[in-house]
């Protein structure tokens, strides 16, 4: 009897050791204002801020959010792009905003947010923002 306890004891902890180790990371989500690139004379990037979405430490969704300033004191429709980029420098995937209209001087308050997944996201290292060109409204 008293050898069929220690047999019952000594599997119950091997399997508890056996199963402890099988816990599935769960998904998790890093926040960082840092490996966003911007360089503009007409515009200033007052925030930017990225959003990692990481499962099983795979980047699985990244997600850009931008707050700019006219820095002109005329009114402006400006054109850039949003580049999501490996640690080489080379666009992952790109999104042309298109025309944006700002009044001079102003700072936004409504976000422009930004998100790459699917092929390729889990290469990516930082964002490039890049003014394409601007016209001054009349």
């Amino acid at each position: 009897m008293e050898k069929k306890l220690v047999f019952l004891g000594i599997g119950i902890i091997l399997v508890t050791i056996a199963f402890s180790g099988c816990q599935e990371e769960a998904t998790s989500v890093e926040k960082t204002f840092e490996n966003i690139s911007f360089d503009s004379d007409i515009l200033e990037l007052v925030n930017g801020s990225l959003d990692i979405t990481k499962d099983k430490e795979i980047i699985t969704r990244v997600e850009v959010t931008l707050y700019f300033k006219n820095l002109l004191d005329e009114e402006i429709n400006v054109s850039y792009v949003v580049e999501f980029c490996d640690n080489n420098d080379n666009v992952l995937y790109d999104e042309p905003y298109g025309i944006k209209y700002l009044p001079a001087e102003h700072t936004e308050i409504q976000p422009n947010i930004f998100l790459f997944h699917g092929e390729n996201v889990a290469d990516f290292d930082h964002v490039n923002i890049r003014v394409l060109s601007y016209e001054v409204s009349e």
